[in-house]
C-alpha cells in the first residue's frame, strides 16, 4: 500500500515541475497586470550633511553651494509601493567623513539614500556625490547688540535698558563667511510689555554690506560659548512722563534801552522716560526742564532785535531721564528785544476784524496769536491788557492766495505802537453749504 502511494507522488515529476513553473509565471503575470512595476523620479530632494566634527578635528570648514544641496532619487519597483512615497519619505545623507579625496577639486561627498520599502538595487541617485567648498576653520568674536525690531511695550512704557545673557558671542566657521560678519543682533519681542523680563533672543547676523545672513549661512556657523536658541536678553522698562514744561532763561543784557520781552518756546513741553527713583526726584524737583542761565544757551548781549536759537534739550536733562522715543531733541527758543517804556501782548488771530472781504471768500490767519508791542508810560503801561487792544485788516480787492497783511492795531489813548504789525493769511473760498447750489 504506502509503495503504490510513494509511487503515484514521484511518478510524472516532470509534469509537476513544469506545472509550479507555470503556476509562478501566471502569479507574476498576474501581479505585473494589478500591480505593475513602474518608474517614479522624485526631484529636489534635500541632501543633509553628518559629522561635520571630522571636519574640525581637521581644522576644516565646509560650504555647499546652495542649488546643489538636493538630488533626484529615481525608484523602480512596484505601483503600490510609489504611490505610498513622497520626497519626504526619502532620506539622503552626505557623510562628510566618507569624503572621497581631500585634494580634488571640487572636494566630494557621496550621497547614501534611503527609500523605506524599496530595495537599495532599484534606487537610482543623481547625482551620486555632492560638491562641497573646503576652508581653513576660524573663530571671532562679536559683541551682542540687542534690538526690539518693530514691536514696542505697553502703552506708557518705553524699553530703557536691554542686557543679553552674555555680552559676545564667539562664532565658528570658514574664514570667508565668518570674516564677512559686521554684526550679530539678539531681538527680542516686547510687544504689550507691562514689567520688566527675561525674554528668549532670535539672533540676526549681518555682513559688511549690512544684508543679513541666510539661514543656510548660518547653519555652517557653530556657537562656541553659547546655545542660539539659549541667548536671552533682560529687558528692564521705563515709565513716561507727558507735559513736561520746558523753561528757558537768558544770558547778558540787550544794548542800552532795549529789555527781554515774551519768551516762546517751540515745543513748550515734552514727554520723557526715565526709572522710577529717577522720575521721581525730577518730579520732586518741579518737574520742569531748565535750559539756564549759567549755559549761556540762549544768549541775549547786546541785542536790539528778536533772537531765535535752537537749543538741544539733551545737555539740561538729568541724570536718568531722556526723551521720549521718537522726539527731537531740539528746542526753538524766540526772544522779544522791545525798548524800554514798552510792552508785547499776544492777540487772538481769531478776533482780527475782516473788513472789505468778499462774501464768497473765507479768511484765515497762519498764526494763531499775532504780537503787538505797544509802547506807553511806565506809570501808565502795566495797566494796560489785551482786552482793550483791537485788530483789522482790509481785503479790498483780494482774491483767493496767500500774502502778509497790515494789521490795523487801535490802541487806547497815551499808548503807541512800537512797530507796524503784519501777518501771513491765507484766503479761500467759502465751502458751499450741504444741500445747497
Amino acid at each position: 500500500m504506502n509503495r503504490i502511494k510513494q509511487s503515484k507522488i514521484f511518478s510524472n515529476p516532470g509534469l509537476k515541475i513544469a506545472s509550479l513553473v507555470i503556476a509562478f509565471i501566471l502569479w507574476l503575470i498576474i501581479m505585473n497586470v494589478s500591480d505593475p512595476m513602474t518608474l517614479k523620479t522624485f526631484s529636489g530632494v534635500t541632501v543633509t550633511f553628518s559629522n561635520a566634527s571630522y571636519l574640525e578635528g581637521r581644522n576644516r570648514a565646509y560650504e555647499v553651494d546652495p542649488g546643489s544641496t538636493t538630488i533626484d532619487v529615481t525608484v523602480h519597483t512596484h505601483r503600490s509601493s510609489v504611490e505610498r512615497l513622497s520626497s519626504s519619505n526619502i532620506t539622503a545623507v552626505a557623510d562628510l567623513t566618507q569624503i572621497i579625496d581631500f585634494g580634488s577639486d571640487p572636494v566630494l561627498v557621496p550621497v547614501k539614500v534611503s527609500v523605506p520599502g524599496v530595495n537599495a538595487d532599484s534606487v537610482t541617485v543623481s547625482p551620486r556625490n555632492i560638491e562641497i567648498k573646503l576652508e581653513t576653520l576660524t573663530s571671532k568674536s562679536f559683541v551682542v547688540n540687542t534690538t526690539t525690531g518693530d514691536t514696542r511695550p505697553a502703552n506708557g512704557y518705553e524699553v530703557g535698558a536691554m542686557e543679553p545673557s552674555t555680552d559676545k558671542i564667539t562664532v565658528r566657521g570658514s574664514a570667508s563667511l565668518v570674516n564677512s560678519i559686521d554684526k550679530i543682533q539678539a531681538q527680542v519681542d516686547v510687544s504689550s510689555l507691562k514689567s520688566n523680563a527675561d525674554l528668549s533672543a532670535t539672533l540676526h547676523i549681518f555682513d559688511k554690506n549690512g544684508n543679513e545672513l541666510s539661514e543656510t549661512q548660518k547653519s555652517y556657523l557653530t556657537f562656541v560659548n553659547v546655545e542660539e536658541n539659549d541667548l536671552k536678553v533682560h529687558v528692564t522698562l521705563y515709565q513716561v512722563d507727558t507735559d513736561v514744561r520746558i523753561e528757558a532763561q537768558t544770558y547778558g543784557k540787550p544794548k542800552e534801552g532795549y529789555q527781554v520781552g515774551d519768551i516762546d518756546l517751540t515745543p513748550d513741553t515734552v514727554s520723557i522716560v526715565g526709572d522710577e527713583a529717577s522720575l521721581e526726584a525730577f518730579r520732586a524737583a518741579g518737574n520742569t526742564i531748565v535750559i539756564d542761565e549759567e549755559s549761556a544757551a540762549v544768549d541775549v548781549s547786546e541785542a536790539t532785535s528778536d533772537r531765535s536759537v535752537n537749543v538741544d534739550l539733551n545737555n539740561f536733562l538729568p541724570e536718568g531721564i531722556r526723551l521720549a522715543e521718537g522726539l527731537s531733541s531740539t528746542v526753538v527758543v524766540q526772544v522779544q528785544i522791545i525798548p524800554y517804556d514798552s510792552k508785547s501782548f499776544s492777540l487772538d488771530s481769531r478776533s482780527i476784524v475782516r473788513n472789505n472781504l468778499d462774501s464768497n471768500l473765507n479768511a484765515v490767519f497762519n498764526e494763531g496769536e499775532i504780537s503787538v508791542r505797544v509802547r506807553g508810560s511806565a506809570e501808565e503801561l502795566p495797566d494796560l491788557n489785551v482786552n482793550q487792544i483791537t485788530a483789522s485788516v482790509d481785503f479790498s480787492g483780494m482774491k483767493e492766495g496767500t500774502y502778509t497783511v497790515d494789521v490795523d492795531v487801535s490802541l487806547p489813548s497815551g499808548y503807541t505802537l512800537v512797530e507796524p504789525v503784519k501777518a501771513a493769511v491765507t484766503i479761500s473760498k467759502n465751502e458751499p453749504v450741504s444741500g445747497t447750489s
